[in-house]
């Protein structure tokens, strides 16, 4: 799917993204979930905010290729039949287990070398100090 450039656009997206979900579920299909993602900058850093609910800090893997930030996490099922002595009847269980994937390009040049992330209320915040884009600019080279 495109990303979404416009409010009615972005309500449209969310909606198809719910539907998905809920149709591989009634179909009994597995797999890796997209998480959503919102990025921003400012005049200094680039910032991706990475959905990543119930996931823990070790589940996490973020690194970056080039231009794109890959991110991979893991959430494993937590709910159990018996707990000690109790055992439990399920009413309801819509919570979402499994692998979690997602590549996000760089809008801007940044210095990915200075990236910093941290999980905050299940959000992975990723930043990067932006960086000028040199290619394509005249650079005199100096003749000996």
């Amino acid at each position: 799917m495109a990303k979404p450039s416009d409010e009615r656009e972005v309500k449209i997206y969310r909606v198809e993204r719910s539907f998905q979900g809920y149709l591989d579920r009634a179909l009994g299909e597995e797999k890796v979930r997209e998480p959503l993602v919102d990025i921003y900058e400012t005049k200094e850093r680039v910032r991706i905010e990475v959905e990543l609910p119930g996931v823990k800090r070790d589940e996490i893997e973020a690194y970056v290729i080039k231009d794109k930030v890959f991110v991979r996490g893991y959430k494993r099922e937590e709910f159990y039949l018996e707990v000690g002595e109790e055992k439990r009847k399920f009413i309801c269980l819509e919570r979402e287990f499994g692998e979690y994937y997602r590549e996000i390009e760089m809008p801007v040049p940044c210095n990915t070398a200075q990236g910093r992330a941290r999980l905050e209320d299940g959000v992975l915040v990723i930043e990067f100090p932006k960086v000028e884009d040199r290619r394509g600019q005249r650079r005199d080279i100096k003749i000996e």
